[in-house]
């Protein structure tokens, strides 16, 4: 299922936060390991009526080292980023001694209000980003034979590089699976920022930003050469108005 797009309504509103079925204790043990700003009104733990609990961040970036912290007592563990232009929810599961980490098909907040919690400040309404992927060496055939049925819905097309994708966070999760890289775009007509997420074939993942870096990947200082929207639409080949532009 594709997530539900929503935008942020308030400015102290979730950044980030890590979820799991677990006690509060055990959630309000990592808030006390939070910058002092984000301890009492910056933080809160909440948790629902079957016992899944998160624990919401109302500044700073996800800290993923405080999420594995939790994966030592509880599997899986989920660390939610709710960038506005690239939000993700990530699963991390414990298997013996390796760690394992997979995105979710899901916005962060759509995420936690199936599990009964609802994250202050998102509201079910479209986001204004617009979203694109392209897989490298892949054909539409193979792309769809992959694809899970719940994402049926999305649009693949034919592209020099491989194919097309009209949803970058299914793009991120297919090219995973099939072990291609991938080059994911974000852009927000209303303020202009554009955000181009480069996934390789080893699931590693950079950004580059002409604005402004994101704070929650590795930066690059181009995209094959280029350093412009402009640029980095044209060397990937990629139509502008298929991003608003």
């Amino acid at each position: 299922m594709s997530c539900t797009p929503m935008i942020k309504v308030f400015r102290e509103d979730t950044k980030w936060a890590i979820a799991s079925q677990v006690v509060a204790a055990e959630l309000e043990r990592l808030a006390r390991q939070l910058p002092t700003d984000l301890q009492g009104d910056g933080s809160r733990v909440v948790v629902s009526k079957e016992g899944f609990a998160a624990l919401l961040v109302f500044g700073d970036v996800p800290n993923e080292k405080l999420a594995k912290q939790l994966l030592r007592t509880t599997t899986p563990v989920y660390l939610l980023d709710f960038d506005d232009d690239a939000p993700v929810t990530l699963k991390l599961d414990r298997r013996k001694t390796r760690v394992t980490e997979t995105r979710v098909d899901e916005h962060p907040a759509d995420f936690l209000e199936k599990h009964g919690i609802m994250a202050p400040g998102y509201a079910l309404t479209p986001t204004p980003v617009r979203e694109v992927g392209i897989i490298e060496g892949v054909s539409v055939g193979e792309a769809k034979r992959a694809l899970p049925s719940e994402a049926d819905d999305v649009e693949l097309r034919d592209h020099p590089r491989g194919i097309l994708i009209d949803d970058a966070m299914i793009a991120g999760m297919l090219a995973e699976k099939l072990g291609k890289r991938a080059y994911l775009m974000f852009h927000n007509p209303e303020d202009g920022h554009f955000l181009c997420m480069v996934q390789e074939a080893d699931h590693s993942v950079s950004s580059y930003s002409p604005q402004k870096p994101s704070p929650n990947c590795p930066p690059l200082d181009n995209v094959l050469g280029e350093t412009t929207t402009e640029g980095i639409l044209r060397i990937l080949e990629i139509p502008g108005e298929l991003l608003g532009l």
